[in-house]
């Protein structure tokens, strides 16, 4: 259940509060819980990689956008939307699979957290 948790915290943070919340919750949950279940422990790693990858992603799209005086805008937001809504789409599915126990590795993620 917490690692269904995790995972759909995480969309609900996307969603509410454009992201600032939902690490905060996913750090909270994982904290808390990664040493009782291992799907935890792995669901929690994964959330946490992709947002330090949604943020390096953001931080490259506001540099291109500086770089190209904001006529590189035109291009960077509508990839930022369609990657946002990737990371909602992806996040259900993986609380999908660990409310049936699976082990979900969510693709195009950096890895940082092991």
């Amino acid at each position: 259940m917490w690692a269904m948790l995790i995972n759909l915290a995480a969309v609900a943070g996307l969603v509410f509060t454009g992201g600032t919340l939902s690490v905060v919750a996913v750090i909270v949950i994982w904290l808390i819980y990664r040493e009782r279940s291992a799907l935890v422990d792995f669901h929690g790693k994964q959330q946490l990689n992709l947002a330090i990858t949604v943020l390096i992603y953001s931080i490259a799209a506001v540099i291109g956008a500086v770089v190209t005086l904001g006529i590189g805008l035109v291009v960077i937001i509508p990839l930022a939307l369609a990657y946002g809504i990737f990371v909602i789409v992806i996040s259900i599915l993986a609380a999908v699979a660990a409310n049936k126990g699976e082990y979900y590795r969510i693709p195009g993620i950096i890895r940082f957290v092991k």
